[in-house]
């Protein structure tokens, strides 16, 4: 028999051989039970590298099931499933905002510091196109950066530097906006928030937008 047959024999037989089902609970608990059972009794185990290894495989188990639920949702449940998320209003980690019909998404920050701040606004190719004065501002306040875009400025996504009286830029801004219809990316969920898109998975909080009084 050639190499090459041979070869092909090998691959025909590994491929056809039965595939090891995956270790159930049950076989992991009888694996730690025979661990125990012959350990060294002048060197016993320590009872913690047990535990340890239960709960990793607990832990494993929840992310399996977790991937295989994803993994078996289709496109339109998952859509149906994501359509709670419009008229919302969603935080994402980013220093972006999105501008359309003139209003412009906002950014949430805490400044880290007391000082003076000033919010700068730049577009895609990296000009300023606009200075916003803050005035001072209390450390570790929750604050609200709602830009009035210039008439000059056109629709599209700029990024925003917060910066202190020394120049330097506020850590940790978040990204704030409504949420105005929804897609799907490579199999993730987009929120589009107006010029503004973020996944569903960047989410850090959503909340109801407060209704005017009439």
């Amino acid at each position: 028999m050639s190499s090459a047959v041979a070869s092909s024999a090998s691959t025909a037989a590994s491929s056809s051989a039965p595939q090891p089902a995956p270790m159930t609970a049950a076989d992991f608990l009888q694996i730690l039970v025979a661990e125990f059972e012959n350990q060294d009794p002048t060197s016993p185990s320590d009872p913690t590298q047990y535990a340890t290894q239960m709960v990793e495989f607990s832990n494993l188990g929840q992310l399996q099931n977790i991937d295989s639920a994803v993994t078996q949702t289709s496109p339109q449940e998952l859509m149906q499933a994501s359509s709670a998320y419009l008229g919302r209003e969603v935080v994402a980690p980013g220093n972006r905002v999105g501008v359309s019909g003139g209003k412009a998404t906002s950014i949430e920050y805490s400044p880290a510091s007391t000082d003076n701040y000033t919010a700068l606004v730049f577009n895609s190719s990296g000009q300023q196109v606009d200075s916003v004065s803050l005035g001072s501002l209390q450390a570790n306040s929750l604050q609200n950066f709602s830009w009035q875009p210039p008439s000059s400025v056109s629709d599209g996504q700029y990024a925003v530097a917060l910066v202190n009286s020394k120049n330097v830029p506020v850590s940790g801004l978040l990204e704030q906006g409504v949420v105005q219809s929804i897609s799907l990316a490579n199999g993730s969920v987009a929120l589009d928030l107006g010029n503004l898109t973020v996944t569903e998975d960047q989410i850090s909080q959503i909340s109801r937008v407060a209704q005017p009084q009439s």
